[in-house]
């Protein structure tokens, strides 16, 4: 099959379920920007996985590589990301849906377990953190860094969404609850990296 169509040269996409809109569209926007935050996520996917491969060549007593090991970076994190991008998928899809009778012919739709999910690993990383103080800026770790770009780009795509008013509201607190979770994945791998967070000189 031929990536190209030919079929949006004039500037339109179909949606899902039938209907075409223009590629400035708000909805496209919406299920765009949901695309580009699952781009960078994979981003983060590669970073973890850089990181992994270079620890593990390091030595075993090394205080990274123990705290890595012991509080679950490495292949369980690369995990729930990965399935973070399948769920994104499906959250792009129901934005793309056109019809409201085609939304039961979608594979899989964010559920309240998904939230769920999210929020089970914010506690868990958040047990490590010692509370903010003052806002912090975005970066640190390579990591860390890439964790803080997902985490804006989960709010625009979030304005996106509400902009689009295609959203229900459980697709708008699941994104709200996916920007969460980057904020305190940022701050747990800086935690693990032991690299400090820079403060908001005010």
């Amino acid at each position: 099959m031929k990536i190209y169509t030919k079929t949006g040269d004039k500037g339109e996409t179909s949606l899902f379920g039938g209907g075409r809109v223009r590629k400035d569209d708000k909805r496209v926007a919406a299920y765009g920007a949901v695309d580009e935050l699952n781009s960078f996520v994979g981003v983060l996917v590669a970073q973890l996985t850089l990181a992994m491969e270079k620890h593990s060549q390091i030595a075993g007593n090394n205080l990274v590589s123990i705290a890595m090991e012991n509080h679950g970076l490495g292949k369980e994190t690369i995990a729930f990301l990965k399935s973070l991008q399948n769920r994104l998928f499906d959250l792009g899809a129901e934005l793309a849906t056109g019809k409201e009778s085609f939304l039961a012919k979608l594979p899989r739709r964010i559920e309240s377990r998904d939230i769920e999910l999210l929020e089970r690993a914010i506690d868990a990383m958040e047990a490590d953190l010692a509370p903010l103080k003052n806002f912090i800026l975005p970066g640190g770790s390579p990591a860390a860094a890439a964790a803080h770009v997902c985490r804006t780009v989960s709010r625009r795509a979030e304005r996106a969404m509400l902009s689009s008013e295609s959203a229900t509201p459980q697709l708008v607190a699941f994104i709200n609850r996916v920007s969460d979770y980057f904020f305190v994945l940022a701050r747990h791998l800086n935690y693990l990296a032991q690299v400090s967070e820079s403060e908001w000189e005010k």
